[in-house]
């Protein structure tokens, strides 16, 4: 198949929502309609946010924004990114391991090798990024102001929520 220079087949350049609703539906076989779905979602949500304030900052251009806030933003944004790959592998495990299709939060067996209280887990993660988004905002706010001090003080901000997404996840174990 050939690809054209963005790496895309034909197909998905004719048609690029189907390529994304197929991802979707793919995601929704393996997760189902559950809490782990559920959990997903609002971590990749926020994660989606967190870029859109990102892209939002390179729109602006605010005058020295690209040597102070931006590159702190970028490298958060990568490891918001890391922890949605995490989150999506755990829930795909804990989808295996205790099948959820509504509301109700499964608990996995022991030999799943699953963190202890995981969908609460999950839950801390995603304010966690989206407390990330929120400071995002705000350092593209104080930018854009002109304020660029604070604007560091809250991409520093978005630094700590994400490492402690991280630490919430509590995954991979250490060692």
């Amino acid at each position: 198949m050939a690809r054209g220079a963005d790496g895309r087949g034909w197909f998905e350049r004719l048609a690029p929502g189907l390529a994304r609703r197929r991802a979707e539906r793919d995601l929704e076989a393996a997760l189902g309609e559950g809490v782990w779905r559920r959990a997903h979602d609002r971590v990749h949500r926020s994660v989606d946010r967190y870029h859109q304030v990102l892209d939002g900052v390179v729109a602006d251009a605010a005058p020295g924004a690209a040597e102070s806030v931006l590159p702190p933003l970028q490298r958060t944004a990568e490891e918001l990114v890391r922890v949605l790959d995490d989150v999506r592998a755990l829930c795909l495990r804990a989808q295996r391991a205790a099948p959820s299709a509504g509301l109700d939060v499964p608990r996995p067996p022991v030999s799943a090798d699953l963190p202890d209280e995981l969908h609460r887990r999950l839950s801390k993660v995603g304010t966690a990024v989206a407390t990330a988004a929120e400071a995002a905002t705000m350092a593209r706010v104080s930018a854009r102001a002109g304020q660029l001090e604070v604007g560091v003080e809250r991409t520093a901000a978005a630094q700590r929520a994400a490492a402690a997404a991280r630490r919430h996840l509590g995954w991979p174990p250490p060692g």
